[in-house]
């Protein structure tokens, strides 16, 4: 793997919702377990970014990775736990754009939320990944994500039972 470039992380915003979209799409195309069309997905996040901004005086738990350019990269979206997961806390999307992963920018994006979550008093993680994706199983090894069982129908669950760990 090689060292991922100084790129910024930053809060992602409203408008950001189409490239999101087309992030989320790009980095999941392989996995026919995958079902989510662009439009779909354009509308998922659209309501979710509106969603935090209405909340918060500022986008909390949601970031994106650019390039210099500004081109955006990658996404990391995290909040409280379903608590079937036994944890306070849960990635519920990290998705790097092909051409882009096996570089550290997914290990960026998920210790940038992992601090956002953690400044927010969460304790714990888990984030759920399809059973099928092996590269992102093994950033969550690496990371020391503990397989904590299946999730189905096709899914398995990884977690931190001390959030710190990532930080």
């Amino acid at each position: 793997m090689g060292a991922a470039p100084l790129m910024p992380i930053r809060y992602a915003l409203p408008p950001d919702a189409e490239v999101m979209a087309e992030v989320t799409c790009a980095a999941f195309a392989e996995f026919e377990e995958f079902d989510v069309t662009r439009e779909q997905s354009t509308a998922n996040w659209r309501r979710n970014l509106l969603g935090e901004a209405a909340e918060r005086p500022r986008p909390h738990h949601t970031r994106v990775a650019e390039l210099p350019d500004r081109t955006v990269i990658g996404l990391v979206m995290g909040g409280p736990a379903d608590p079937e997961l036994g944890h306070d806390a849960e990635i519920y999307a990290l998705a790097v754009r092909p051409g882009h992963q096996s570089q550290g920018h997914g290990r960026a994006l998920l210790r940038a939320a992992a601090a956002d979550l953690s400044a927010d008093g969460f304790g714990s993680l888990a984030i759920r990944v399809l059973a099928v994706n092996e590269r992102a199983r093994r950033l969550y090894t690496s990371l020391g994500g503990v397989l904590a069982g299946e999730v189905p129908p096709d899914e398995v669950c990884y977690c931190w039972p001390e959030i710190a760990a990532l930080l």
